[in-house]
């Protein structure tokens, strides 16, 4: 799905931000090839990535949902500007080349993309259609907190670094 770049007037956050969650998928998936060789920690990463493309396609969901229903507001800090930079970010890793980087440095990433405004944008977004609608998205995907919590005991589980590991408990 390529990202929504139309004027701020046009700007769609769920479109747009179902594109980001579409790109940090893509991350995941580069990692579970690079660790191919070990079973576990692939099948992490694939999971990591299967689960973000559910976020992209709940938000997408909503956003179906919520154009039969006029007047739903969307939180102006959800802003055009905001997925500009995130979406930036996350390309600077897929341009990055990675045909080998540790899983330190794969873990560091995914810190840094869990720890980003990421998922608070997407619990923002889920809710936008009400709390009925958002209970019943909910279901579909794993809520972001089930990954962090999944990231951090592959973190204690692959590596001992104690930087990264301070890190992801302070998250």
């Amino acid at each position: 799905m390529a990202p929504e770049t139309s004027s701020a007037a046009g700007f769609d956050p769920l479109v747009r931000f179902a594109g980001i969650e579409r790109l940090v998928g893509k991350i995941y998936f580069r990692f579970s090839h690079l660790f191919f060789d070990i079973p576990e920690l692939r099948d992490f990463w694939w999971q990591m990535a299967v689960e973000e493309e559910q976020h992209a396609c709940i938000l997408l969901a909503i956003k179906t949902v919520i154009e039969s229903y006029p007047g739903h507001e969307i939180d102006p800090g959800i802003s055009q500007d905001k997925a500009a930079a995130l979406e930036e970010r996350l390309l600077t890793y897929l341009s990055k080349g990675t045909p080998s980087i540790a899983k330190e440095e794969a873990f560091r990433i995914a810190v840094e993309i869990e720890s980003s405004e990421i998922d608070a944008i997407y619990n923002k977004l889920v809710h936008i259609g009400g709390p009925k609608l958002a209970k019943i998205m909910e279901r579909f995907a794993v809520p972001c907190s089930a990954q962090l919590k999944k990231l951090r005991a592959a973190i204690k589980q692959f590596t001992q670094e104690t930087e990264l590991l301070a890190r992801v408990e302070s998250l």
